[in-house]
C-alpha cells in the first residue's frame, strides 16, 4: 500500500489539510472526526455555532492519538463577544473540548460591539492560557489590519470563504502582508465549483476528481482547507490534494474564475462590509 500523503504544515503552524465539522452534531461529527483522525488528517475545526465542541472532543478522546498531536480550532460565537458573555462562553468551550483549542478566533466580525473591544477580550483569553493561538474568522483586509495592530502582531489566522468563484486575491495578499494564514472555508463552494466547465476540463486533463483539483488550488496558494465530509472515501481523496502539482498557466485560469459576487455565505449584519 503506498504511504499516506504528507500533509505540509503552514509557517503559522497549521496543518494545510483538516476536517470541518459544520453542520454535523452528536454521532454524526463524532463519526466523521473519528474517520478523519484514522485516516491521518490531524487538523479539525469546529465552533460554538456549530454545537459539537463535546461531539469533537469524543472522538479526540476515543483516537487513543495524544492530544498534541491534532490541532483543534474553535470559535466565538457572534453571540457571546460582549464584555459579559466572552470569557464564559470561552471557559465552556475548554471544558466541552477538553482542554484549551490550538487556535480561538472570532468567528465573524462583532455586529454591533467595537472591534478593538472583542479583538482586546480575544488576546486577553490567550494570555490566560485559554488558547494557545489566536485568530479570526470572516475579517476584510481593513479588519484584518486592525485587529492586528490591536493584537500587537498575535493574530495568526483568518478563516474565510475562499474557492476558485470568490475572488479574495485582496484578502489573501493582505493576509500575507500580516504574516496572517488563511483557511478556506466551503473551498467546493458547496459543490458548485465542482461544475464549473474549467475546472472539469482541468480534472479529466490531470486525470483526478475535481474535488481535487480545487483543493490543490487553494493548498498551492498556501491557504489551509478545511473541507466537510462523513465518507471515507471523499476524505481519503481531499488527502490526494496533497499529492500533486498544478502548473503556473492552470492555477493563473483557475484564479481567474472568481468574482465578487461568487460569495456564498453572508449574514445579514455583514451587508455592505465585505469592501
Amino acid at each position: 500500500m503506498p504511504a499516506a500523503p504528507v500533509i505540509p504544515i503552514l509557517p503559522n503552524g497549521i496543518p494545510a489539510l483538516g476536517l470541518g465539522t459544520f453542520p454535523l452534531r452528536g454521532d454524526d461529527a463524532t463519526r466523521a472526526v473519528a474517520m478523519a483522525l484514522e485516516i491521518g488528517l490531524r487538523h479539525i475545526d469546529t465552533a460554538q455555532m456549530y454545537a459539537n465542541e463535546a461531539d469533537v472532543a469524543k472522538a479526540l478522546r476515543a483516537s487513543g492519538i495524544p492530544r498534541e498531536q491534532v490541532y483543534v480550532v474553535t470559535k466565538v460565537d457572534p453571540s457571546n463577544l460582549s464584555q459579559s458573555r466572552f470569557a464564559a462562553s470561552v471557559a465552556r468551550s475548554v471544558e466541552d473540548l477538553g482542554g484549551p483549542p490550538d487556535l480561538l478566533l472570532i468567528h465573524w466580525p462583532p455586529p454591533d460591539e467595537d472591534l478593538d473591544a472583542v479583538v482586546g477580550r480575544l488576546v486577553e483569553e490567550k494570555n490566560k492560557g485559554m488558547a494557545r493561538a489566536i485568530g479570526v474568522s470572516n475579517f476584510t483586509p481593513a479588519m484584518m489590519r486592525r485587529a492586528q495592530t490591536v493584537a500587537q502582531g498575535a493574530i495568526i489566522a483568518n478563516q474565510v470563504e475562499f474557492h476558485p468563484l470568490l475572488d479574495q486575491r485582496e484578502v489573501l495578499k493582505e493576509a500575507r502582508d500580516l504574516g496572517i494564514t488563511l483557511t478556506a472555508y466551503c473551498p467546493l463552494a458547496r459543490g458548485k465549483a465542482l461544475q464549473a466547465e474549467l475546472i472539469r476540463a482541468m480534472a479529466s486533463a490531470y486525470g483526478r476528481p475535481a474535488s481535487e483539483i480545487v483543493l490543490r488550488w487553494i493548498l498551492q496558494q498556501g491557504v489551509a482547507a478545511i473541507p466537510m465530509t462523513t465518507k471515507r472515501g471523499n476524505a481519503l481523496s481531499n488527502l490526494n490534494a496533497t499529492g500533486f502539482e498544478l502548473s503556473g498557466h492552470d492555477m493563473t485560469a483557475l484564479s481567474s474564475l472568481g468574482t465578487r459576487g461568487g460569495r456564498l455565505v453572508s449574514p445579514s449584519w455583514m451587508n455592505g462590509r465585505w469592501d
